[in-house]
């Protein structure tokens, strides 16, 4: 039997039931205990294989995520009565055709959970011949291939929220961007918010970039400074946003940062030896925290915080799953058509459909730091902003 594996299913088995002895009924919808089934010696059975392309060290929680589902669902028996098993690509940009390639040719895997990455994932799309489940988000990405499903919402719905939030809650009239320069998932999301936020009436005072790698920021912030925007946007990743957000902070930058869901990344707390520059940044991302189901069972077996990147493997090994069964085959179209066919899903998070461009139709919960930790502050909808429930 694959020994990670084995851990990693018992250890699920042992904190779920420890959880349901202390009274916890909400886990009990997690893995029914009457279904639970321990699997048969991998060695000796039919096994489905899936493929993940994880990226490390940024947003590693999305393989977790993947992983929590897969003990899930070798618990219950495995997919059509097989145990399912990952094989593992790290998600790397010189390499990441030909590791997609590795896994569908020589693999043989049904389906891909990854890239994370929308620079990748474009990258993957025209030579993707089986589902590719992503944790991608950008919009575009889904035109590069038709098996490509993204699982958390695109970046164009996110900035069409976020512009929104910046709005209504924030009554910002002018906003200034900055982000990585030549990067899908950014110059996406810079676009969309660019629209939505002078749709609603706001004004766009600066545009910046960098590059990758880049530790200092004095140019674009400048400039940045000049313009006194009401918000100062970030569409980009740890380890810049935090060393953005000190050095504009540093300069006397009053604007309120808001940002993607690229900042939903522990790294975010872990590049500067004083967070304070970051109190009061609000950023969106795919996540549910009123899901204690989920929360409570990653949680206890990672010992990490729950966040949206792993809602997003979470979600994308289950509705695999759900789509496997549905279809009553591992033929690549017929998944295809079963995972576009999926209404109603409730994981991680809700996804009430997909719509024609592959994307998932689901609200955007908007987080803040605050006091060092980050906290949810409003759940975003496509027409509406409104408190989540509980949340003063």
């Amino acid at each position: 039997m694959n020994t990670k594996f084995f851990k990693l299913t018992l250890c699920v088995f042992l904190s779920l039931s420890i959880m349901l002895l202390s009274g916890c009924d909400q886990i009990r919808g997690l893995v029914a205990t009457d279904e639970i089934v321990v699997p048969a010696d991998t060695d000796t059975m039919t096994t489905l294989k899936v493929g993940v392309i994880r990226p490390y060290p940024l947003y590693f929680s999305f393989g977790e995520g993947a992983e929590l589902a897969l003990a899930e669902i070798n618990h219950a028996g495995g997919i059509l009565g097989m145990p399912v098993e990952f094989v593992y690509r790290e998600e790397l940009t010189k390499d990441v055709v030909q590791s997609a390639t590795e896994l569908i040719e020589d693999e043989s895997v049904v389906a891909l959970l990854g890239p994370l990455f929308s620079s990748h994932a474009v990258k993957v799309g025209p030579i993707a011949t089986i589902p590719v489940l992503l944790g991608a988000t950008g919009a575009n990405v889904t035109e590069t291939g038709d098996f490509l499903f993204l699982v958390a919402s695109s970046n164009a719905l996110q900035a069409k929220l976020m512009a929104q939030f910046a709005v209504n809650e924030l009554e910002a009239k002018t906003a200034a961007m900055i982000w990585q320069n030549k990067d899908v998932y950014s110059e996406g999301f810079v676009k969309a918010f660019d629209a939505n936020f002078q749709e609603l009436g706001g004004e766009i005072v600066a545009k910046e970039v960098y590059e990758a790698g880049d530790m200092m920021f004095d140019t674009q912030l400048a400039a940045i400074q000049a313009a006194n925007p009401d918000v100062l946007f970030l569409a980009s990743f740890p380890p810049e946003n935090p060393r953005i957000m000190k050095q504009a902070r540093d300069m006397g930058i009053e604007s309120v940062f808001i940002g993607s869901d690229g900042m939903d990344d522990p790294l975010m707390f872990e590049v500067l030896e004083d967070n304070t520059p970051l109190e009061n940044t609000y950023y969106c991302t795919n996540f549910d925290p009123d899901n204690a189901v989920f929360i409570s069972a990653y949680e206890t077996i990672f010992e990490n915080p729950a966040n949206g990147i792993a809602a997003s493997g979470y979600d994308a090994m289950k509705i695999l799953a759900i789509a496997i069964e549905a279809a009553g085959s591992t033929d690549p179209m017929a998944i295809r058509d079963a995972i576009a066919a999926i209404t109603n899903y409730d994981g991680a998070t809700s996804i009430s459909h997909f719509d024609e461009n592959r994307h998932p139709v689901k609200s955007v919960g908007v987080f803040q730091i605050a006091n060092g930790q980050v906290q949810p502050y409003k759940v975003v909808g496509t027409e509406t902003v409104f408190e989540i429930s509980g949340v003063e």
